[in-house]
């Protein structure tokens, strides 16, 4: 009998060793995509990635197109560029239509379609075509339907949410096919718990989690803790969010808050390190920082270094 082998574990970031972000091959060889820059292929590689969580979190649309979340800021973080050349890796994708994207209103990340990278035929494209026209006009028929109830049936003042309004999760709700008609109401609901996946991992790679906790393992709890407050305010569906002393529209603090990455937590911790003075209600110094932190924090550093090179210290 052979001897057993023991085999090692894993540690610390060895645990990604064995996982990759592919690149089709057909944007390097095929003559169509000849003019594309590397960069924007490396991009486009990276969203395939994310098509995972598409499944894993059912990011379909009423056609059952998958979409996925991917904002101009992860692409400036994955690939170190400014925001002027993520967003011309974006419109460089839209161009060639590798992507294609959808508004879903203020406060809320652009829903992205991949397209297939391999050429339909071109007759499989006019059927496509056709039935996604088909459907369209059937689609908005409906919404004229609904809006004509919604002018003659005063049930429809208490319903949550009225087909032909827009609403912070679709662009849309005209442009489905899951209208439910019910005593002349029509209404859908997003599913809470999708919601919360979603902006759950979003706001967990922006800020990289999981690379924060392994470099701070002493500061692990007030890591987490910042994590479940931006999510938080992300969910609040209240119209206004105070900050401070001030109230602001909560779709503006909530975009504010999405655009928060691992350098805008650091800079938090700092500013909690650095502080001197009692903090009766932690909570609302964590949002406040957390709220100012992308507008205040180039220069917070920039005052650093100019100290330290008056005292010497650089």
């Amino acid at each position: 009998m052979n001897a057993k082998i023991v085999f090692d574990y894993f540690y610390g970031q060895e645990s990604e060793m064995h996982t990759f972000y592919r690149i089709p091959k057909l944007l390097f060889d095929n003559s169509y995509f000849m003019d594309m820059t590397n960069d924007a292929k490396i991009l486009y590689g990276l969203m395939l990635d994310r098509m995972s969580l598409s499944q894993k979190n059912k990011w379909f649309d009423e056609q059952n197109r998958a979409f996925i979340l991917f904002s101009q800021t992860e692409a400036m973080n994955l690939i170190k560029c400014k925001k002027n050349k993520a967003i011309s890796l974006f419109r460089e994708l839209e161009n060639i239509g590798l992507v294609e994207r959808r508004k879903q209103g203020q406060g809320n990340p652009d829903r992205l379609y991949l397209k297939d990278f391999v050429e339909r035929d071109t007759e499989k494209n006019q059927r496509l075509e056709k039935s996604t026209s088909e459907q369209d006009e059937k689609v908005s028929e409906v919404g004229k339907i609904n809006r004509l109830e919604n002018q003659t049936s005063s049930s429809w003042k208490n319903q949550p949410l009225e087909v032909g309004k827009s609403n912070p999760n679709y662009n849309n709700i005209n442009n489905t096919n899951k209208v439910i008609l019910t005593n002349h109401i029509s209404s859908i609901e997003p599913d809470a718990n999708d919601e919360y996946e979603a902006y759950s991992e979003i706001i967990r790679e922006n800020i990289s989690l999981d690379i924060m906790l392994e470099r701070f393992p002493d500061d692990k709890e007030i890591i987490e803790g910042i994590y479940d407050l931006i999510l938080e305010t992300v969910l609040c569906k209240n119209e206004t969010t105070w900050i401070a002393k001030n109230q602001y529209p909560t779709n503006f603090v909530k975009s504010k808050f999405l655009k928060l990455n691992n350098l805008h937590l650091e800079y938090v911790m700092e500013c909690m390190r650095n502080n001197t003075t009692k903090i009766r209600n932690m909570k609302n110094y964590l949002r406040s920082t957390l709220f100012n932190a992308p507008s205040t924090m180039g220069s917070y550093f920039q005052s650093e270094v100019s100290h330290d090179k008056a005292c010497g210290i650089i």
